[in-house]
């Protein structure tokens, strides 16, 4: 089971989950997220079960999944057990099913797909029947398999296939490589043709080439072999070792086997969190290696010319410093300098030799502790992991606690040293500042050659100037010795407060983990809690669906049963039953009504069979009234225009001529006067 796990976990931290889980997280896991990471699972074999598992009902969500991994062809009863243990979650059944997807998911993924198109759809045979349903059916046979020849058909291509200019780039090589081995041939039997013995020579050769390509082989398995060995014999030190710490972890009672377990925990993931850093470490630096050495590739080559101009440049550059260097010595032969110099010069000396003393320290401290874990390394071999009691611990606490505090404390120390120092230096650079000698050196030397008088001058000045000097120096000392004294009371109340504060810092952290413990706890009951309500309350609302629906069918059929009762008690003609006033029974009304609509259907087909029979003359009667009405707008259009012309005096005096309709006795006639 812990290696289903373990292997559980490594798929889900891969691509393409990238989870980032632990065995420890992974096992923590409530039955909601358990299902989470089944359905992300699933969605990568077949979107379609990307849904919200809090919206979906539980007897939906199992017809999804187990209609799907029957497809994909889990192995399992199916029974009311595995419908149980997969609704509310369950890691017995979820598990299972994590570790058979996983290992196998890209062949689940292909057949994911594959069953979309490939599965059958089973027809009832009575649907077969019609005509038009069979057509389809047999329409959907052929496209499936037209699907199953594509898709060989793609495979094949896609395990064939090789990339054309791969081939013939390998095929001019083999030929090249073949004509080579001819001529060499043709040389070497040319030189060996007289040469008695030389097929016996040849066949030994032969022999001895073959058997050493042997004993190559032979010696890379002896070191694969070797190899897997150490492998083996490595896993089994560290297993060996892991068995002995936790058969001690279980040997201890109440709460310190729950300590040691959660020790020997906290140091797995300890170390395989360095290993994961280390490796990512050195990742980003066989990377960034990579990137530099492409970079320079990418880069155009460097010629002769461009190596001499540099080297020229750096030559200048040379000679420039040196030429700054000897003016800088010309200009700081002073006499007066030669003491700070020669001060700065013990100063770089016992600084080079403190840094010495630093690395050598440095050195021996780095050694020391590899000696020491290799000898940790070695006492685990050979006795496993060492666990305190608790006496024990708390001593080491306070004695870490005392430890931190002296560091602490000299550490303060140090930077209040080295904040003297610095303000020293500080007050050293600012005096060195009012000394008119470095300043006004230039100005001192063109007053010497002018007049050598003022020197005696500037030289009183001068000693003036140090005298000055000196009793700054002194007041200032005063001034950091006051300051001290002022800061020493403060000082210490500041590390009694520090104290004060780690030692509730550690109390705090303590009850802060209880706090959490009780708090994940409680989180994980109140989850599983909530589920089991969510699930009851499924349950009552189908129970509650199920028995309005029944109750409705029950009201139904007892309406129903009612009137059947009735109609029969109408049927014997018993005393006071009648269906109503006008008819005895439901039948004699469903009877009397059949006779009207059978008479009203009669009277329908006569009028059918009139209309039928007058339906040629209505046409010619009706294409006549449209002519008619053509003759009459024609007549009506001419006779406008008549009045239209009469009105303007178109026509003389002889010739008035009036228009008229004279139709008469169904005669038509247009009349003209």
């Amino acid at each position: 089971m812990a290696a289903q796990l373990k292997e559980i976990v490594d798929r889900l931290n891969a691509e393409p989950f990238n989870l980032d889980l632990s065995l420890l997280v992974f096992d923590e896991k409530d039955p909601l997220e358990l299902m989470e990471i089944l359905k992300k699972v699933l969605t990568f074999l077949d979107p379609k079960h990307d849904v919200e598992l809090r919206e979906e009902k539980p007897d939906a969500m199992y017809q999804r999944i187990s209609e799907f991994l029957h497809i994909l062809g889990y192995q399992c009863s199916f029974d009311i057990e595995f419908q149980n243990g997969l609704m509310s979650g369950d890691k017995n059944t979820i598990h299972p099913i994590l570790y058979w997807l996983l290992s196998n998911l890209e062949a689940l993924r292909k057949r994911a797909y594959l069953a979309k198109f490939c599965m059958n759809l089973e027809v009832p045979e009575e649907f077969l029947r019609e005509e038009q349903v069979a057509s389809v059916y047999q329409n959907y046979k052929e496209l499936q398999a037209q699907f199953k020849a594509h898709h060989s058909h793609v495979e094949q291509e896609r395990h064939g296939r090789m990339n054309p200019a791969d081939l013939q780039r390998e095929v001019q090589q083999l030929d090249a490589e073949r004509e080579q081995l001819a001529q060499k041939i043709q040389l070497l039997k040319a030189k060996t043709e007289r040469d008695e013995g030389f097929a016996q020579l040849l066949q030994v050769t032969s022999m001895l080439r073959k058997e050493q390509e042997e004993e190559a082989r032979l010696a890379e398995k002896l070191q694969e072999q070797k190899y897997q060995l150490e492998q083996t014999e490595q896993l089994y030190i560290e297993r060996a070792a892991r068995l002995r710490e936790m058969r001690e972890a279980q040997m201890q009672e109440g709460e310190g086997s729950a300590e040691a377990m959660f020790k020997v925990l906290s140091t797995e993931v300890i170390k395989s969190r360095e290993a994961l850093q280390r490796v990512r470490k050195e990742g980003e630096e066989k990377m960034e290696q990579l990137r530099d050495m492409d970079s320079a590739l990418s880069e155009p080559p460097v010629r002769e010319v461009d190596i001499h101009s540099i080297e020229n440049e750096i030559q200048a550059m040379q000679n420039e410093i040196h030429a700054h260097t000897e003016k800088i010595n010309e200009q700081n032969q002073d006499s007066r300098l030669a003491v700070y110099k020669q001060q700065a010069n013990l100063v770089a000396k016992k600084k080079e030799a403190v840094l010495k003393d630093k690395k050598t320290l440095e050195d021996e401290r780095d050694s020391l502790s590899k000696d020491l874990s290799i000898k940790e390394r070695e006492y685990e071999e050979m006795k496993g992991h060492k666990y305190m009691k608790r006496d024990d611990f708390k001593n080491y606490a306070a004695a870490l606690r005392d430890k931190s505090a002296k560091f602490k404390r000299l550490k303060a120390e140090l930077s209040e040293m080295r904040q003297e120092l610095a303000e020293l230096e500080k007050t050293e650079q600012s005096l060195k500042e009012k000394d008119p000698t470095p300043a006004g050196l230039v100005e001192t030397e063109q007053m010497l050659e002018r007049a050598s008088v003022e020197k005696s001058q500037v030289d009183r000045a001068k000693g003036k100037t140090l005298d000055e000097i000196s009793a700054i120096v002194q007041k200032i000392n005063q001034q950091l010795k006051e300051k001290k004294n002022k800061l020493a009371p403060q000082i210490k109340a500041l590390r009694s407060i520090r104290q004060n504060f780690q030692q509730v810092e550690v109390k705090y952290l303590e009850k802060k983990g209880h706090y959490d413990q009780a708090k994940t706890t409680v989180d994980a009951d109140m989850s599983k809690v909530a589920t089991d309500v969510r699930q009851l309350q499924d349950e009552v609302q189908e129970a509650e669906q199920a028995y309005n629906e029944l109750n409705m069918q029950l009201t139904d059929a007892e309406s129903k049963l009612q009137r059947a009762h009735w109609e029969t008690r109408c049927l014997r003609r018993e005393e006071g039953a009648r269906y109503s006033e006008e008819f005895q029974t439901l039948s004699d009304q469903y009877a009397a009504e059949i006779s009207k609509l059978d008479e009203h259907c009669k009277e329908l087909r006569k009028d059918q069979k009139g209309v039928k029979e007058c339906h040629e003359d209505n046409l010619k009667k009706k294409r006549a009234f449209v002519q008619l009405e053509k003759l009459m707008q024609v007549k009506l259009k001419v006779a406008r225009q008549e009045l239209q012309n009469m009105a303007e005096g178109r026509y003389g005096m002889g010739a008035s001529r009036t228009v008229m309709d004279a139709s008469t006795a169904g005669v038509e006639r247009l009349v003209i006067e």
